[in-house]
């Protein structure tokens, strides 16, 4: 497997009141086009009910972390490894969704002595198919061409509303029908001369989709250490289907899906999310 140099990432870090620091501190990796603030307040949920630390990361070309002409997933295990180094962390805790998720199963099946839980939300260990592949590609596509459309005049939310509404209009029916208005997906700032744009290197993330076309085809090892796949049960990504080759890489893996949820189960069903995270998070 190819190792790429990796970047410092930006980070925000959450003590709790009870802070017993003893306990496995948690990370938190978000999905792609998003950033560390997407968790919302699930983080600090997380350290109060934990009594842990927990850091939500940005991943390279996301946020505030740096932006880099890399533009392969596994960019991603190498800045997590590096992070951990860094902030002398021999063990943590993963919770992954979508790009994070992809980021927690190949860190564990990596370096699994250093990883005590991983939690993965809507993703699957198995290759993406290819319509998958494209219909992400080209909701990127739309995503370049909203920030050109923005009117003038808008603050943030309601530039961030203009933009969730413009992507999802311009949707094909059949990517309609498993997504919503996600308002929250895209972090915006301003640049000197008021306009807005993007905390998201756009230009970048479709060549990382071309240079992971077969994002999970590399897989090797087996992480025999505790593991919750949680998933929309309105996803793209189908995760039920794939139980049984997951189970060969993560044979101590449960699973539990969602009704009323697509592929953003966090956003879609915050509260039956967090009660299933902190129940697998609290469990010996």
């Amino acid at each position: 497997m190819e190792r790429y140099a990796p970047v410092p990432l930006a980070f925000d870090v959450i003590l709790p009141d009870e802070y017993d620091y003893q306990n496995t501190p948690v990370i938190f990796l978000h999905g792609m086009t998003r950033s560390k603030e997407n968790w919302s307040d699930l983080i600090w949920h997380t350290a109060d009910i934990t009594e842990s630390k927990v850091y939500a990361l940005d991943a390279r070309n996301h946020g505030d972390s740096p932006w880099s002409q890399i533009s392969h997933f596994d960019s991603n295990v190498d800045d997590l490894i590096h992070f951990m180094n860094t902030h002398n962390l021999p063990s943590a805790i993963l919770v992954g969704h979508s790009m994070g998720g992809i980021t927690a199963i190949k860190t564990a099946l990596r370096v699994p002595e250093r990883i005590e839980k991983i939690v993965v939300e809507d993703m699957t260990a198995k290759s993406v198919s290819p319509q998958i592949i494209d219909a992400i590609q080209h909701k990127l596509q739309l995503v370049k061409s909203s920030i050109e459309k923005l009117p003038a005049g808008l603050d943030e939310e309601e530039a961030k509303e203009f933009i969730a509404n413009y992507i999802y209009e311009a949707l094909p029916p059949d990517i309609k029908e498993v997504s919503r208005i996600e308002k929250n997906g895209y972090e915006l700032k301003k640049t000197d001369d008021g306009r807005f744009v993007f905390k998201t290197n756009m230009d970048i993330l479709p060549l990382a989709l071309d240079s992971s076309k077969d994002l999970m085809s590399a897989l090797t090892g087996r992480y025999e250490g505790p593991a919750c796949f949680i998933y929309g049960k309105l996803s793209q990504f189908d995760v039920a289907s794939d139980e049984d080759y997951i189970k060969e890489f993560f044979p101590n893996a449960e699973f539990v899906g969602i009704e009323n949820a697509t592929h953003s189960v966090h956003d879609d069903c915050n509260e039956e999310f967090s009660e299933i995270l902190f129940d697998f998070l609290l469990r010996d």
